[in-house]
């Protein structure tokens, strides 16, 4: 997929649904960086030889981490705070995983939200593009990929090289 329209039309909408901290450049920069190594850009909806679905590659343990153990989601009350009024991403949420290849807005809303989960805050963008590949690529490899993934530095630069991942308008 055409990383500014996977940009436009599904990473900004969704994270604007989201609101507040969870919308921002950094946070936009790095879901379309992560797409771009997990899935080549939504190449691979599910993965070659392995149980990770969607376009950021989300394993169905990971989503269920989620769904029982990310703050965000749910309120004092145990229900379900970000899709108590859309009811698509709700019924993705009870859809399990299926949700995860048949929603890609669903897909970026749980990216994000795994993103959420860690106690860092994002990296900045710089504007040097070295230096923001390498923070960018640092904070994703520790949170989404994990030592335990196939992610290299080597092919983060090469995804992000063939899809223009640092020219997207942000």
């Amino acid at each position: 997929m055409n990383a500014q329209q996977l940009h436009d039309y599904i990473i900004k909408p969704t994270l604007e649904y989201m609101g507040g901290n969870y919308n921002t450049p950094e946070a936009r920069l790095l879901l379309l960086a992560t797409a771009a190594i997990e899935s080549d850009c939504g190449y691979y909806i599910k993965q070659v030889n392995g149980p990770a679905l969607g376009i950021w590659q989300m394993e169905p343990d990971t989503h269920q981490d989620i769904n029982f153990n990310c703050d965000a989601l749910h309120d004092e009350d145990g229900g379900i705070r970000f899709t108590q009024d859309c009811l698509y991403m709700e019924y993705n949420i009870h859809a399990g995983d299926s949700g995860l290849v048949n929603n890609p807005m669903y897909a970026c809303f749980m990216a994000r939200l795994k993103y959420s989960m860690d106690s860092e805050p994002l990296p900045k963008i710089t504007g040097d593009r070295k230096l923001d590949e390498v923070e960018f690529y640092k904070y994703y490899k520790r949170v989404y990929n994990t030592n335990l993934g196939a992610s290299t530095f080597e092919k983060w630069q090469v995804k992000c090289e063939k899809h223009n991942i640092f020219e997207v308008k942000l």
